[in-house]
């Protein structure tokens, strides 16, 4: 029963936090709380068991609410132009902190959360994500702080860019929304500049966040191909049925068929409110959690190669965002 009032408390202190401080954000504030409580006398009151069954079943709960929120239609209202950026941003965030991890050491499983982050949408795409890498949780408490710390960058630079650049309203709303992490970064940096740009970055934001759905099923295609190699490495019979479904979470299976009805069905705007806050809930508790599994010394040992992935990797979208938006709109 402690474990439970402990919890709740802690996803109210949350969701309060990241409310009163949007750019700091839930996801944030989720884990730094987790991560402090991990260090007092207060983790010892925690029943292991129940955090288990949050830490397994919360954020993937979360996770297929989500995908009710996320709909194809919205590509509608973009042009392909939006679309090539926003491919050619995964592509080149991907690249770069896959090419970068190596030549610093670093984790494959952070790198690629650092990649997915930086070219998607912050917290969320790490999230969904680091269930089928089977990342750690302070790869998770990592790549999210790393996140947030380019989210507050882009504040600061990406204003100073636009007006040297000579950005109309249109070519500083698809910056924003292409360049800049999570969904607070982008409006706050976005309206900041004008309600146009705040309208137009918004969408392509939204955007930008349905390319969870192809990463998830992209990685769970290359999780089944390095489990066949290794299959017919050692002359075993090719992969059977019930290793393609040990391969594939049934959690990104339910989330695809959310976005496909989320798509296919006009769900009322006074339940998608509720079907986001309820997600909300579910994945701050759950990345509370996740944050109770990190102790300083993981995250010292981490040290600032993960920063300097994250800078190179974020400078990498910043370039490439504004050298297409130069080359299809100019």
């Amino acid at each position: 029963m402690t474990t439970i009032i402990i919890l709740i408390i802690a996803n109210w202190a949350a969701l309060t936090i990241g409310g009163s401080i949007p750019l700091l954000g839930t996801s944030i504030a989720a884990i730094l709380l987790g991560a402090i409580i991990r260090h007092t006398p207060l983790y010892s009151y925690f029943d292991s068991k129940i955090i288990k069954f949050v830490s397994k079943y919360f954020l993937k709960t979360g996770i297929v609410l989500l995908g009710f929120t996320l709909s194809l239609r919205i590509l509608g209202q973009v042009g392909w132009e939006v679309l090539i950026i926003l491919v050619s941003v995964v592509v080149i965030s991907l690249l770069t902190s896959l090419i970068l991890s190596k030549l610093l050491k670093v984790d494959f499983s952070l790198g690629l959360l650092l990649g997915i982050g930086t070219s998607i949408c912050g917290g969320s795409a790490i999230a969904t994500t680091a269930p089928i890498l089977e990342a750690e949780d302070e790869e998770i408490a990592v790549s999210i702080t790393t996140m947030f710390i380019y989210s507050m960058v882009a504040l600061l630079v990406l204003p100073t860019l636009g007006r040297a650049l000579g950005f109309s309203d249109q070519l500083y709303g698809i910056l924003a929304g292409s360049a800049v992490n999570d969904t607070a970064s982008v409006v706050a940096a976005a309206f900041a500049w004008s309600e146009e740009a705040g309208s137009i970055a918004t969408i392509v934001k939204l955007v930008r966040t349905l390319l969870i759905v192809p990463m998830t099923v992209g990685l769970i295609y290359f999780k089944f191909t390095k489990q066949r190699k290794v299959t017919q490495s050692v002359n075993q019979p090719a992969v059977s049925w019930q290793q393609v479904k040990a391969t594939i979470p049934l959690f990104v299976v339910f989330f695809v068929l959310a976005v496909a009805f989320a798509s296919l069905v006009t769900i009322p705007t006074e339940v998608t409110s509720l079907i986001s806050r309820s997600s909300k809930l579910f994945m701050t508790m759950a990345l509370f959690v996740i944050g109770l599994g990190v102790h300083i010394d993981q995250i010292k040992k981490a040290g600032l190669k993960p920063i300097v992935l994250g800078a190179v990797t974020w400078t990498a979208v910043l370039v490439t965002s504004i050298g297409l938006l130069n080359i299809l709109y100019r």
